[in-house]
């Protein structure tokens, strides 16, 4: 008979406490699921009556599913909303978006300059596209002064003054206002939150923290952050549940970085709570659900983010969002198909500009990367219908 090995004792009690203690994790989840989850729609309509502006970080800006919510919502909900606020859409576009919703006729044409006013080569994603067609339908049901505005908050880019990378470096660096500059349309059209207005902020990460502090106690000032420390009690933030970034480091002397930011890190994307999180929404059948994070063990975890490298000690989740939304396992989740409507001979032409502006001081090196032998061959490859996918960060 074999005896037992008293000396792996200890590391069989720990590892029996951290299965006991994991499995105590997605049950405190899981009760909270239990006892606060509401379904999205219904949680969003209530929070929309309490507060005025829902600010939404859509984790990922390629993400399907807050878009199926968005537009799920406005079908559902059209009476309870004046703006639509969309980060991503410049100030620059808006008569083109009001034309379109004003227009008689369903025409995708006007909205093509919508799509070329970005700080890229034009926004991709059909989930935009989709949006704005589903506001014009449901438009068509509402009186004139019940209608769905769409509102673009970005800063502008005017790429006939840009001729090379000095020149675009130069604009990069007005965009440290550029949160600010965000917080200042939306407040405007608000009329400082003194009225009745109601609206939703489509955004992502970077755009939608309450109040996250650095580990001097300063805060990471961004749009939401103004919106909520400046007008305490009219906003409310919510997060859609999908991968986090995790990050480990922050790289030195990154030249010519991109305007995420994100090559300026060594990051991974990671599941929150090392997955307890997709445990416990598993163990709750997996049900769409929307939950606040006050006072719970979802809102006291660790914040983790695009600040986690340096941030005030006891900051968490909360003190990030007021509420996350689960629309379904991660494993099920996709990213947008790209739409290429907006890709004209002349705004063809405009990219090989942009692209010189942005890449000219090494073209070689871009083309090389990109596995093209010229210009005109990326952007014939970059005009390319893109179908949805899996979302491929998912581990």
């Amino acid at each position: 008979m074999k005896l037992f090995n008293w000396r792996l004792y200890p590391v069989f009690i720990a590892l029996l406490f951290l299965n006991t203690s994991n499995a105590q994790t997605i049950e405190q989840y899981f009760n909270v699921l239990k006892k606060q989850g509401k379904q999205p729609v219904a949680f969003v309509a209530e929070k929309l009556q309490e507060y005025d502006l829902i600010v939404f970080d859509d984790a990922l800006h390629a993400a399907v599913e807050p878009f199926e919510f968005y537009t799920n919502y406005i079908r559902k909900q059209p009476q309870t909303l004046d703006y639509l606020f969309v980060e991503v859409f410049s100030i620059t576009a808006q008569p083109l978006i009001d034309s379109f919703l004003q227009c008689e006729i369903k025409d995708t044409s006007i909205l093509a300059g919508v799509f070329k006013k970005d700080f890229g080569l034009g926004w991709p994603y059909q989930t935009y596209l989709d949006l704005l067609l589903t506001v014009w339908e449901v438009n068509q049901h509402l009186v004139d002064n019940q209608q769905i505005r769409v509102i673009g908050v970005d800063q502008p880019i005017y790429w006939e003054s840009l001729h090379n990378r000095r020149d675009f470096n130069l604009f990069k660096q007005s965009l440290i206002a550029r949160d600010y500059f965000m917080y200042s349309i939306i407040e405007k059209y608000m009329d400082g939150f003194s009225a009745t207005k109601k609206g939703f902020f489509l955004t992502n990460t970077r755009h939608a923290y309450k109040c996250i502090k650095n580990k001097n106690g300063q805060i990471y000032w961004n749009a939401g952050t103004f919106l909520h420390q400046w007008h305490p009690e009219k906003t409310y933030a919510i997060r859609f549940h999908n991968m986090i970034l995790n990050i480990k480091s922050v790289k030195k002397n990154v030249a010519h970085g991109s305007m995420q930011g994100l090559d300026r890190l060594e990051y991974t994307w990671a599941r929150m709570d090392n997955g307890l999180w997709d445990s416990a929404f598993a163990q709750n059948q997996n049900i769409p659900v929307a939950i606040p994070l006050k006072n719970n063990v979802f809102g006291r975890h660790p914040y983790w983010g695009n600040h986690m490298n340096n941030v005030l000690a006891g900051q968490t989740m909360y003190d990030a969002y007021d509420a996350i939304i689960f629309l379904k396992p991660l494993e099920e989740t996709q990213f947008s198909a790209h739409t290429k409507f907006y890709f004209t001979q002349a705004f063809k032409s405009e990219l090989v500009h942009r692209i010189n502006v942005m890449h000219g001081h090494n073209i070689d090196a871009f083309l090389h990367k990109n596995n093209v032998t010229s210009i005109e061959e990326y952007i014939e490859q970059l005009s390319e219908f893109v179908p949805q996918k899996q979302n491929p960060l998912i581990q």
